[in-house]
């Protein structure tokens, strides 16, 4: 695993190199050349997508958040299994290519047909299996078909790196990231629920599986433990939430009252949305928070639900402050 460095989120544009890396298995060895998707299942025309045509069709561009599950996870208390994240396992692409509705409209899916199976061609162990699996996720047929799902081989401007899915990956924007599946190789529509290890073992939630990312923001600067002069403390941090994106974001200090940031909204509702904010301090240590709300009401909690695999902490996130006197 590799974080985004928390400053970081306060670009206007995240360098692809700082963006965080989680994959279950090794980086697979794959060979762009003649890549070709398979789609097929519960479909009426089932078929198969050399890239080389995929990337002759319309394209389409969106900026979107990844998060992932576990992001956050080392705030739980108890502990919770899983790898620790701290803050950083968050960051935002331009990824292009294009929409995963096209292609599943040609293919015709089944009356029956409720999901879409995608399947990576990374491979190893997991605690349910004492063999080999494939990492694999499905998502609902609706979704499948809203048309901003991306069959994408570009981000940020440029060919995927193989760390983050070269030469093809799914993005699906507003879910976890677990969701967009990298070097998918396979696509199948099925007319039953996906059982597989990364889908009922894996990412649930209250015995839900996880798919739309929770309400959530950060405190980018100050940095927690920052030593800052008296005088105007500016606050910057970035927000982010499902499809329905960040409706206003509030922080506070020392427990206080609420006040409203200014929020910078994005082009895209699935992008990062960043705020700032002015406090006046006197001298000492201050304890200050943010919170955001999405665009449907949904506010950040002041603690998230605790969960025996450490998943979607969304609660309020704060910082630890120290303002010095002034110097006569």
């Amino acid at each position: 695993m590799r974080p985004t460095p928390l400053g970081a989120l306060a670009f206007d544009r995240l360098p692809t190199d700082l963006h965080f890396v989680r994959s279950h298995f090794g980086v697979p060895t794959v060979d762009p050349v003649g890549w070709t998707l398979q789609v097929g299942g519960a479909v009426r025309r089932p078929r198969s997508y050399p890239l080389s045509e995929l990337r002759l069709r319309q394209r389409r561009t969106q900026d979107v958040v990844l998060e992932c599950a576990g992001h956050r996870r080392n705030e739980f208390r108890p502990t919770a299994t899983g790898l620790q994240w701290g803050v950083g396992a968050v960051s935002e692409a331009r990824w292009t290519g294009v929409p995963l509705s096209e292609v599943l409209e040609e293919v015709s899916p089944t009356e029956r047909a409720c999901e879409v199976l995608i399947e990576g061609c990374d491979r190893g162990p997991h605690r349910s299996s004492s063999g080999m699996v494939t990492f694999a996720r499905s998502i609902p047929l609706a979704r499948a078909l809203v048309g901003d799902v991306l069959l994408a081989w570009r981000m940020n401007g440029r060919r995927i790196p193989p760390k983050h899915g070269a030469p093809l990956r799914v993005i699906v924007p507003g879910s976890y990231g677990v969701a967009s599946v990298k070097w998918v190789r396979r696509i199948t529509v099925l007319e039953h629920a996906f059982a597989g290890p990364f889908q009922t073992d894996d990412y649930q939630l209250n015995d839900t599986s996880l798919q739309e990312l929770k309400v959530n923001s950060l405190i980018v600067e100050p940095a927690d433990g920052a030593l800052l002069p008296a005088g105007t403390i500016n606050v910057y941090g970035a927000a982010w939430s499902g499809r329905e994106g960040i409706a206003s974001v509030e922080i506070r200090h020392a427990g206080g009252r609420w006040r409203q940031a200014a929020l910078n909204v994005p082009r895209q509702p699935t992008a990062l949305h960043h705020w700032s904010a002015n406090l006046e301090l006197p001298p000492g240590e201050h304890r200050v928070e943010a919170r955001a709300r999405s665009g449907s009401g949904a506010y950040q909690p002041k603690h998230a639900d605790w969960n025996p695999l450490g998943y979607a902490n969304n609660s309020v996130h704060g910082v630890d402050i120290r303002v010095l006197g002034s110097i006569s």
